[in-house]
This record gives C-alpha cells, structure tokens and sequence, in this order.
C-alpha cells in the first residue's frame, strides 16, 4: 500500500516576487525544500496577480477573503501542512482551516518579526526607547501560540521571543536564508575590476525606503566628497515618485528602479551599502552581495542576524560621518576590500548552510506531523485563544461575509 501524499498549502499576503524581495526569495526556498521532501505544493492569495510573480510551477490559487468559499475549497484540497507567510494571513484563515482541516499542521513564517521592525520604526521617529509591548506585537504573538509551529528567520528574534514573550523552544525553529553552493572568490570579479557603490532593496520595505531617503540627505554629501568621481547606483523594485525624487546625477547619486538580476548587478559593484536604521530578520540584500563577493557597509541593525559584531572587519556604526568614513576606506583599500570579502564568505560557510538546515526543518515537521495531538496538548496558550471569547477576528470576518451577502441580495 502507498504512503498517503503529503501536500502543502501556502495562504500567500502576496504572490512571491523573489526579485523584489528577499521574504518573496525565502518563501520559494521553503516551498522548494517541502517539494524536494515529496509534498504536493499549492500556493493561495487574495491578492491581484502581478508581472513580477514567480513562475513557480506549483499550482496556484486565487481566494477570497472574508468568503464562505474558502471553506469548501480548502476542505476539498485537504493540505496536511498549512503555510501563513504573515500573521495576518493567519487571523483571517487561521480559523477556517482548523474548523475544516483540524489534521492539517499549520505554521506561520514570519520571515522577520514584524512587531520588532515595527517597535524599532516608532522608536526612531519618536526618539523614545524600543517599546516590544504594543497592539501589533499582541497580534502576532497571538498568532504564533495558535500556530503548532513558528520558523524565525533570525536566531535574535528566536531568543527574544523566549525571553521577553515566554514562547516555548519547542514552538519555534529557526531556519535562515539557504545556500547550496558556495561562491568561489577566484571566478569573481576582483578590487580592481570593480566601480561604485551601490543599494539595492525593495521599495515598498519601510527600511529600505528610509534607508536610501537617510543615506541621500545624511551620509552622501560626506561620503561624496572622500570619494572623488566614484557613484551610488541606488536599485529597487517599486520606485515611485519619493525614490525617484533622490536621483542627483551631478552630484553622482543615481536611482535606477528595479534590476532583473540582482546577483548580476551587485557583482559590477565594488561595495554594497546596507544603511538601516531599522528593521528585523536578515537582509536578502546583504547576503545576495556577499554571494557574488561584493563587500557589505552597514549598521548594527543591518549586520543582526548576519554575522557576529567582531567579524565584520570595520566598526558597525548608524552615525553618518563614520558609516561614511568606513565605506571611503574600504573602497580604496585593497588590503581592507579582501579582508571584508573574506569575512562574507566566512559568514556564508558558517551561517547559511543549506545542508545544515534542510534537513532539521523537514524532521521537524514529520516529527511534529507524526505527534501532532501531544504536541497541542502541550500549547496551553493556543488552545486558550482558540476559545470562543478569544476569537475576534473570526466574527469580525463572519461580519463582513454577512454583510457581503446582504449586500449583494
């Protein structure tokens, strides 16, 4: 007799793009490592097709939110994994598949701890010390206890989470960014086939659109000067008229809007800018660099989750004149150029293993999948929110079905 098939459902916020993102790029790793393990996979969105989604070869599903027929659609395709790739695709389904796929195991991918991004983007506008304990991280925490299992992105975020929320070890698994096969140094372009610098990062990303408004008014009109006749190229998907706004020709800042090959476009390039001032997770854009031997210049926010402080070869700093300082040193250093790039591929050896991490998330899965009932008995606070009085966003989404209903009639 056969093994029953394994099948996978993604309830995608988004479709993937993995060139304009890196959470679009995790997610497809994710989705390839369940395929490659011998799930059927499926991928679902609400959201409106675009031209930059992934051509995934997966099937793929249009759904509705705040819509009965999810019900039967999901109850008829019967996934014995579910994948939320936001909270809040958890709050709005979550509820629909346990009532119609109690079996399934469900896990939410973060991709980074939204509520830490968040927390740190108020703090940097109010001035006012980091404040975890706010209305959205209520949201996602809640979220994560329902869930049987959380896959973090970040080791930082997984220690926060135990620490300051009490979620338990055994609901969590990090998994980073994966990479097969290591870069060899001596196929890529060398310090001296390399001009300018460069920034790279999607522009619907709050960080990465601050990022790029800081680096052009703060650190540029000092960096500039230390680096006669050498440019900022500054690439990302979404450009709209804010980004546009930046672009300085004569002053040799460029913005040039999305790239179709990242990796292409990183490895022309001599250093690779980083400037968070906030944020959580990895950074797609700093690893995407140091796979093509392309240095990375950045903060301590933007080295978090990378690579430890003291590997970095220069000191992390968010004070303008010194991010500047460092990235006109490495720029035209050699010896300093190499040590850095040494220390990427250090970081992509030792931190982002694809053999290390591939196999740890399928056994974990199984394991869990083959316990499923001992492992939510144990998930004392999921249970309690799964209570009828905990519910508030499945009856405000049966509100709005129902008001969708008498609307229509």
């Amino acid at each position: 007799m056969s093994a029953p098939v394994k099948s996978a459902l993604l309830l995608a916020k988004q479709w993937p793009e993995p060139a304009s993102t890196a959470a679009g790029r995790r997610t497809l790793d994710i989705l390839d490592l369940l395929a490659e393990a011998g799930y059927r996979v499926e991928i679902a969105s609400p959201a409106q097709p675009t031209p930059f989604q992934a051509r995934t070869g997966y099937g793929e599903h249009r759904i509705a939110v705040n819509d009965a027929s999810f019900d039967q659609w999901v109850r008829a395709l019967n996934p014995t994994l579910v994948i939320y790739d936001r909270f809040v695709m958890e709050e709005q389904f979550g509820w629909r598949v346990r009532e119609h796929c109690p079996g399934a195991l469900t896990l939410l991918d973060t991709s980074d701890f939204h509520s830490l991004r968040e927390a740190r983007h108020q703090a940097l506008k109010s001035g006012q010390p980091v404040n975890l304990f706010h209305p959205t991280a209520e949201r996602e925490v809640a979220a994560m206890a329902r869930c049987d299992l959380t896959v973090m992105i970040s080791q930082v975020e997984v220690a926060l989470l135990k620490q300051h929320f009490c979620l338990p070890d055994w609901q969590l698994h990090y998994l980073p960014f994966l990479v097969r096969d290591l870069p060899d140094p001596k196929a890529l372009p060398g310090f001296d086939e390399r001009r300018h610098l460069v920034m790279i990062g999607g522009f619907k990303h709050a960080p990465n659109r601050d990022a790029a408004t800081w680096f052009a008014r703060e650190i540029w009109p000092q960096l500039h000067p230390l680096l006669p006749g050498v440019e900022c190229h500054l690439y990302g998907a979404y450009a709209d008229h804010a980004m546009q706004r930046l672009n300085d020709p004569a002053a040799g800042l460029r913005v040039y809007g999305r790239t179709e090959d990242a990796l292409a476009t990183l490895a022309r390039y001599r250093l690779n800018l980083a400037p968070l001032r906030f944020g959580a997770g990895q950074k797609g854009k700093i690893l995407d660099g140091w796979l093509v031997g392309t240095p990375a210049v950045t903060t301590p926010v933007g080295a978090e989750s990378m690579a430890a402080e003291e590997t970095w070869g220069y000191p992390l700093s968010d004070d303008p004149e010194q991010f500047a300082a460092t990235t006109a040193h490495l720029y035209q250093d050699r010896v300093a150029w190499f040590s850095a790039r040494d220390a990427g591929n250090q970081a992509l050896e030792t931190g982002f293993s694809y053999r290390q991490h591939a196999a740890a998330f399928i056994e974990r899965l199984e394991s869990i999948a083959a316990n499923l009932e001992a492992h939510r008995n144990r998930q004392i606070w999921g249970r309690i929110l799964r209570r009828t009085e905990y519910r508030a966003e499945e009856f405000m989404s049966r509100w709005i079905e129902a008001k969708n209903r008498g609307t229509d009639t």
